[in-house]
């Protein structure tokens, strides 16, 4: 079943075939002015800071789905969002919510998995339908954005199962410009799993695990993870591998500008603490060179669950 707009099929509109995307740009607003209207109603929520309590934190490459009925989870969110998209993907009989931060690697294997997720916690529910909000990109130079936004749109139209497309704030509908450039407008959104709202996000705390999740977006492989267990209330980071990073130490002595320019899709509009990030990510590799020995010794993942403050807390490997 094709990706829905209105009911009605984009097959005009994305000109997907089977193993590659259009070249030529999309007319989504177009044809669907309502698209700009949506993303205006958007930008116009003042940004929520999330608080630790309640929310899970998706870093890019990874996604989560959970129920209205979680008693951990309250509000799923992503972050640091620029040429990467965040998709939330809800079914609006039972509430079965997931979020993934989507970077362009594995943009399949992240949909698939992410519908079949939705959809299996949704067997129960005999009406309502899945719709999909994405958000994020800008117009780059480099056009990375119009690619991912490409990419997305045309992997959900080939999924088995219909999905009705009802935000579409990407790219250059996400841009804005500051001092003649071009800049994202949004680059982080929260889902409240209870009620289905979609609001703009700050997170002042992002979980754990951070260096060894960010060191993965470097050098670590390409699949999108799933990283969070209803049932159980856990944050399961792991096991992965990653490879050899031969001039970590040499990039780690390079002042900040390098960094941002080398190591960024589009570093002229990273947030300001993206250079500390990548310093904690070359940091880790430099302790743990090897991760099948340090990390996740006998392929035992980091498993966390939420403390009586609300914080996550190892509860072990698994």
């Amino acid at each position: 079943m094709p990706l829905l707009v209105n009911d009605k099929s984009l097959d005009s509109i994305l000109g997907c075939n089977e193993r590659e995307v259009k070249p030529s740009g999309l007319d989504l607003n177009a044809v669907y002015p309502h698209f700009k209207e949506s993303s205006t109603q958007l930008f116009s929520k003042s940004p929520q800071k999330c608080q630790l309590a309640g929310v899970l934190y998706v870093c890019q490459r990874e996604y989560a789905v959970t129920t209205p009925q979680d008693a951990v989870v309250d509000v799923i969110g992503s972050e640091d969002a620029t040429t990467c998209h965040v998709a939330v993907l809800r079914h609006t009989g039972c509430g079965v919510t997931g979020l993934a931060h989507f970077d362009g690697c594995s943009t399949s294997q992240g949909v698939t998995d992410l519908i079949s997720r939705v959809r299996d916690l949704s067997q129960s529910s005999k009406e309502g339908r899945l719709e999909l909000h994405l958000v994020g990109g800008f117009s780059d130079d480099q056009k990375h954005s119009e690619k991912l936004s490409k990419e997305l749109l045309c992997e959900f139209h080939r999924q088995a199962s219909p999905v009705h497309l009802k935000t579409a704030c990407i790219t250059d509908v996400n841009t804005i410009v500051k001092d003649n450039a071009n800049w994202p407008r949004l680059y982080g959104i929260g889902v409240n799993v209870k009620s289905g709202e979609i609001f703009p996000a700050i997170f002042e705390d992002k979980g754990p695990d951070q260096a060894l999740r960010g060191l993965r977006n470097f050098i670590g492989d390409q699949d999108m993870l799933n990283v969070y267990n209803h049932e159980t209330g856990e944050l399961r980071i792991g096991p992965f591998s990653y490879q050899k990073w031969p001039h970590a130490a040499l990039i780690l002595a390079q002042p900040d500008a390098f960094i941002r320019k080398n190591l960024s899709t589009s570093p002229e509009v990273e947030p300001p603490y993206f250079e500390n990030h990548v310093r904690q990510a070359l940091t880790f590799y430099l302790q743990n060179p090897d991760p099948a020995k340090t990390v996740f010794p006998q392929q035992r993942s980091h498993v966390y669950k939420r403390n009586a403050e609300g914080r996550w807390e190892a509860a072990g490997k698994k």
